[in-house]
């Protein structure tokens, strides 16, 4: 189906941390879950585009986005997948209306209108202001917008909830719910947070030490898997 994705890939660094990975994820919320240094952000990487691997396999749907095999390699403009990393990379020089305009300006003004966006994020109240004026999960909220504004095939989200207070979290994570079940957006999240991927996810990916180790339903997933190989901190992650 359109939204399914097939990631198998094998990445080596000079540091000599490899990743060896593979998994299907199908529609909704997918979630990789494991310790700092597992390789979640690396997977991330591969998805996007941002990194290229030594070997391997990554399809969305019918498109083969990496072939090492057969040399293909789509540039991170093709994939139309959306990104959030940990840090929300706002153009601090931009207001937030044009940081979330931004997004449908690399589609070629296609996407999601953005009045919807920011009446489902609620930052109606914001679209004037410069990001270093708002605070850490309202520059979250304005950093989500600008990756869903494009109407990406894939939203791909890693931590996005290590960078705002402690507490705002919970109704940040109630933010992100909205805008996956709203907009019916596949989303493959990255969290060392259980109580948002118990919301979110369907699905659980396992990782440690680079590789794939377990896949389960999210109502086997933390129960049996999540106590041994998860923590509040990020730091470290590759």
């Amino acid at each position: 189906m359109e939204s399914s994705l097939t990631f198998n890939c094998r990445h080596r660094y000079p540091s000599g941390f490899t990743l060896d990975a593979s998994f299907e994820a199908g529609g909704k919320v997918t979630a990789l879950f494991g310790p700092s240094g597992s390789g979640k952000s690396t997977i991330v990487a591969l998805i996007a585009g941002l990194l290229k691997p030594q070997h391997g396999l990554i399809e969305l749907g019918q498109d083969v986005m990496t072939d090492t095999e057969s040399r293909v390699f789509w540039p991170p403009e093709r994939r139309r997948v959306g990104l959030l990393f940990q840090d929300n990379c706002l153009f601090p020089h931009l207001r937030v209306r044009a940081n979330i305009a931004y997004g449908i300006h690399r589609r070629g003004g296609q996407g999601i209108p953005l009045e919807r966006v920011v009446k489902t994020l609620e930052l109606e109240n914001l679209l004037n202001r410069r990001p270093k004026s708002l605070s850490g999960g309202e520059q979250q909220r304005v950093a989500l917008a600008r990756a869903i504004v494009a109407a990406p095939r894939l939203l791909l989200l890693d931590e996005p909830l290590t960078a705002v207070e402690a507490s705002l979290r919970d109704r940040i994570s109630l933010f992100i719910e909205r805008v996956v079940q709203e907009l019916e957006i596949p989303t493959l999240l990255v969290s060392h947070n259980r109580g948002l991927v118990d919301r979110m996810a369907a699905q659980v990916i396992y990782l440690e030490n680079g590789r794939t180790f377990a896949s389960a339903k999210t109502s086997q997933a933390t129960a049996s898997q999540a106590g041994g190989i998860a923590a509040d901190s990020a730091a470290g992650d590759r």
